[in-house]
């Protein structure tokens, strides 16, 4: 298995999720065998010639400023590995609330025979808990800097990371389940060539946030889609409050 490969994965998993994982989580979801990679979508689909009235510098720089375009949203999406022959899907629901200036969130994160995960948090604090365990872990952390679980921020480092290693290309607008996605192709500048590495994004025209994103490498492919974005969300406080199984000890990191 390539590492190259997998080190990538992971990081891009790590900065979506907002969350670390374990080893033998990690592990056990690469063990499953459920199929193989689809063919390749990076040049297919609705494609267009590349938009006139926007640059790729304008949606690059937007993508790092979705937080100021969209505010109090539901998504779910999914990120699907495939990797010599097997499957890997990781189902994610994030719930994003504003409220007097402070940031709320809840992340709840299903794979499939592994134990569920849950962040839940403020700008102050957060917490994680992974079902079935007997500890969960309160720590400010996953709320600073390029952890913190936002869309801005993780496309902020995604973006600083594909521009320095890869070459990028506006290539047109497409429809991503039922909305309209500026396509950027990043292809591997001479230093990073030997990776063999290619990604696609498409960023929602109206709200820049990522619809959709596309690693390859050879016969190894990472693809992160948003299935569902309900806007204007007026969640219960209590949805950000974790309530943890009877004897759970909470941890401060």
């Amino acid at each position: 298995m390539d590492r190259k490969f997998i080190t990538v994965v992971l990081t891009a998993v790590l900065l979506m999720l907002g969350a670390c994982t374990s080893e033998e989580g990690a592990d056990s979801s690469m063990d499953q065998d459920t199929g193989g990679m689809p063919e390749k979508t990076a040049s297919s689909g609705n494609q267009a010639e590349a938009s006139e009235d926007i640059s790729k510098e304008a949606v690059l720089e937007n993508a790092s400023e979705v937080d100021q375009q969209l505010e109090n949203y539901y998504l779910e999406s999914k990120m699907t590995t495939y990797m010599d022959g097997r499957t890997d899907e990781t189902l994610t629901r994030e719930w994003f609330y504003w409220k007097d200036g402070e940031l709320y969130f809840r992340k709840e994160i299903e794979r499939a025979d592994a134990p569920d995960q849950y962040i839940v948090g403020n700008d102050q604090h957060s917490m994680l808990y992974t079902e079935g365990e007997d500890t969960a872990v309160r720590t400010a952390n996953l709320v600073s800097g390029a952890s913190l679980p936002s869309p801005s921020e993780a496309m902020k480092g995604r973006l600083s990371s594909y521009r320095m290693s890869h070459d990028s290309k506006l290539v047109g607008k497409e429809a991503v389940n039922g909305r309209t996605g500026h396509h950027l192709v990043f292809t591997p500048k001479e230093e990073a060539r030997e990776s063999g590495t290619t990604m696609d994004l498409w960023i929602d025209a109206e709200h820049w946030l990522t619809l959709k994103e596309v690693l390859d490498q050879g016969d190894r492919r990472m693809v992160y889609e948003v299935g569902t974005l309900v806007e204007g969300i007026e969640p219960a406080m209590d949805l950000f409050r974790l309530d943890l199984p009877e004897g759970v000890e909470v941890i401060d990191q």
